[in-house]
């Protein structure tokens, strides 16, 4: 029943929505699911989701960490043919856009992403992928009056959970499994040592959730980024390594773009992994970047580490991870924080 409750959760927070800048659908939920098992929860001047559940030691806390916003879409302008442009929010591949199913604004008005018909482009255009300029939202509308959407609205994908093959499909999930993670720690939690967490917001556009959310409370032994990360299994070439691949279960980042991990952290979770058969990758790539980076120069510097499930099709409309992989990552995750109290002593 627990596997069962655990897939629910994940999907309810995949479907949701929540851009940079625009994490109230997510987050509204997410308080109504922990506010009966935490100590003190609070929305900070950023939009960060706060607080802590005290345990029997109320002087030393481990911060748990995940984003709530997703790789997303803004509109731009509408048109008076009722055709409307659009910009990113958070890093694409703009090739994969076209012929993709989007919703737009409070009253999720669908529409489609189109671009120059086949039939009428040159052939230079046909060579060439097309960009975001490009590219246009259809909603069916002749002008930007019937369009009924206008610049800043927010652009979903309109992709929606679902399970084949041991395996789950969605939207979201960097870092909506991340968020799943705390949530399930937070009901489940049997640690000794008090817990601080925060749902970071706008990490997909600069990190500046992670930039703050780390300064209170005093005391913070070690920071637990609970991730989505690039899994690169299906698209190169036999002699590249992949960053991670499926079904090797939860990715440990040794280093990226924006941090390198504590030492004595680093061992503290393989040694909880293997002790407890685990299965576990290192990511393989150093690209990239997560809210660690900026936790870890907070005040005097906090220990910070990431676990990450993979994800196939990273930053798209939509993404694939491993049943089994996801069952591990909690599994892990969980573990650390229960395990706690022996990185501190």
């Amino acid at each position: 029943m627990k596997d069962k409750n655990q897939q629910i959760l994940l999907e309810k927070y995949s479907n949701l929505t929540g851009g940079g800048g625009d994490e109230k659908e997510i987050r509204d939920q997410i308080y109504k699911d922990i506010k009966n098992y935490v100590s003190e929860i609070k929305i900070d001047p950023l939009g960060n989701l706060k607080g802590v559940q005290l345990k029997e030691n109320k002087n030393s806390y481990i911060l748990l960490t995940a984003h709530m916003d997703e790789v997303s879409l803004i509109v731009e302008k509408v048109d008076s043919n009722g055709l409307i442009s659009f910009k990113a929010i958070g890093g694409f591949v703009e090739k994969i856009l076209p012929g993709t199913n989007v919703f737009i604004g409070k009253d999720k008005i669908p529409g489609v992403i189109g671009l120059k018909s086949y039939h009428i482009m040159s052939q230079a255009e046909r060579e060439k992928a097309p960009d975001i300029k490009s590219l246009f939202i259809d909603v069916g509308a002749s002008s930007d009056k019937e369009a009924s959407v206008k610049p800043g609205d927010m652009i979903y994908f309109n992709s929606k959970f679902f399970i084949q093959n041991d395996h789950y499909f969605g939207k979201a999930f960097d870092d909506r499994a991340g968020c799943t993670a705390i949530t399930e720690i937070l009901k489940d939690n049997s640690s000794k040592v008090s817990i601080a967490f925060s749902y970071n917001v706008q990490e997909e556009v600069g990190l500046r959730g992670g930039a703050v959310c780390a300064w209170e409370p005093e005391n913070i032994i070690f920071n637990l980024n609970l991730e989505g990360t690039t899994c690169s299994d299906r698209e190169l070439e036999k002699e590249n390594s992949p960053s991670t691949e499926l079904g090797k279960g939860p990715a440990i980042t040794i280093m990226d773009r924006t941090s390198i991990v504590n030492r004595k952290l680093l061992d503290f979770v393989i040694d909880i992994a293997e002790k407890n058969k685990i299965p576990y990758q290192f990511k393989q790539t150093v690209t990239g970047g997560t809210d660690a980076g900026y936790i870890h120069i907070t005040k005097e510097g906090i220990p910070s580490i990431t676990i990450s499930v993979p994800v196939r099709y990273i930053h798209s409309p939509w993404g694939i991870i491993n049943k089994n992989d996801y069952e591990n990552y909690l599994k892990l995750a969980k573990l650390i924080v229960n395990n706690s109290h022996l990185f501190i002593s």
